[in-house]
């Protein structure tokens, strides 16, 4: 370089890139190859006898280096068997932990075959599509217990604690969905539902609703297209482990739906349930129109009514509609559909109260959470997915997005002795 003088160092960087790798790729097979290093386990166990030793690939952040170990298995003409030189260093599918944690990490922003190209542009070309979507698979029952038995947050006890939940479709194979009913005119559904929790910290501000604000950085997501009571059991011991000194005070906001109020019986009977908000807000739309109101007065009404729910009058609104209802017996029907869902919650709608106390009253960060979770990924154009396959990727996309993705590994990894860097 001191002849040519300086320059551009593109293809400088990308030598020294490659020649990095090589030597790592190096070091990595004397590492997985050292004799005399003890192998746990590598010991014919009763009734046992020694394969001897097989080589194999092994893929690394470097690239796929080849290694040896004994195998184990109870004749010898045995296909299958026992490598503790796999278990060891903690495999996953024929990748190093390391290598499987990245190559994840990819997957879970991108489809496979895309996530397999930015993947070989930033460390290697050996993880093909066909590798990226096994690896959370081989992991997913140690990702799907995570939720429930990760480490406890080291945090200091909560004014507040706020539990959310929401659902969204996610669009699945047709052999997914049979006997799974839907809203088509086919009755046929398209998509299968995948329940989200999120659950935060918040110290209230009573007297001042705007100040009200989560704790940076505290917000956990679970996720799964599983039944409500395994989503129920994940979101109880998500919030537990984040709060592992019970706060005296719990919120639970949700949509209203049925199966969401009766996780609240169920699992979080000690919380105060409240009506999203903006939910209820919602149900104000056909309300000016069965008043009769003019054009120019509806939305006025609409603004007025709304006031009224924030304000905590959601009983006075029922009574006024109710009296306009009587005088138009032709349209009961349609007043009773416009109203039960009030009638139903009045004791989950005292926003009044509730900014008040300095609390939330929407489901904005749940939903947001369905948003970023589940759509970003699972709804993108043509893709159809499989059980295994949602319920394989979602654990990794809760934990990254709840800043827990290092910690999801470690859980998977377990009690293993780690080799130290020098």
């Amino acid at each position: 370089m001191r002849g040519e003088g300086m320059g551009v160092t593109l293809a400088l960087e990308d030598a020294l890139h490659e020649d990095c790798a090589a030597m790592c790729r190096e070091l990595m097979g004397l590492i997985l190859n050292a004799r005399g290093v003890a192998v746990p386990g590598d010991a014919p166990r009763e009734g046992e006898v020694s394969g001897g030793r097989r080589g194999r690939d092994v893929l690394t952040r470097f690239g796929r280096v080849r290694a040896g170990g004994r195998r184990y298995c109870h004749n010898a003409q045995a296909k299958a068997g026992r490598f503790p030189a796999d278990d060891a260093p903690g495999l996953v599918g024929g990748a190093t932990p390391a290598l499987a944690k990245r190559a994840v990490a990819f997957a879970l922003k991108e489809p496979y075959g895309q996530a397999a190209a930015s993947f070989a542009r930033a460390h290697t070309e050996d993880v093909t599509p066909e590798v990226m979507k096994a690896l959370p698979r081989i992991v997913a029952q140690q990702a799907r217990a995570f939720a429930r038995h990760g480490p406890a947050a080291d945090a200091p006890a909560a004014a507040c604690a706020v539990v959310m939940g929401d659902g969204t479709g996610a669009p699945m194979r047709p052999e997914e969905l049979r006997g799974v009913k839907g809203r088509g005119e086919d009755g046929q559904a398209r998509t299968r539902e995948v329940k989200a929790g999120a659950t935060f910290r918040m110290t209230p501000q009573p007297g001042a609703p705007e100040a009200r604000a989560r704790a940076p950085g505290a917000t956990r997501y679970n996720a799964t297209p599983g039944r409500k009571g395994e989503f129920a059991d994940d979101l109880r011991a998500n919030s537990g482990r984040h709060n592992p000194i019970p706060p005296p005070v719990t919120l639970f906001i949700s949509d209203g739906a049925k199966w969401l109020r009766d996780i609240r019986r169920t699992h979080f009977p000690f919380a105060v349930e409240i009506l999203d908000f903006y939910h209820a807000a919602g149900h104000l739309a056909p309300l000016p129109d069965l008043a009769g109101l003019a054009p120019g007065e509806r939305k006025n009404a609409f603004r007025k009514w709304r006031r009224w729910l924030k304000e905590g009058k959601a009983p006075q609104l029922v009574r006024r509609c109710e009296g306009m209802a009587a005088a138009d017996p032709a349209r009961k029907g349609e007043w009773d559909a416009a109203l039960n869902d009030y009638r139903d919650n009045l004791d989950r709608m005292t926003y009044g109260d509730y900014l008040a106390k300095g609390w939330f009253i929407g489901s904005g960060v749940v939903e947001g959470g369905c948003k970023t979770l589940v759509c970003a990924r699972f709804k993108q154009p043509g893709m159809r997915w499989t059980l295994n396959g949602a319920e394989a990727l979602l654990p990794f996309r809760a934990a990254f997005y709840s800043g827990e993705y290092d910690q999801i590994w470690d859980y998977i990894i377990g009690g293993k002795h780690r080799v130290k860097a020098a």
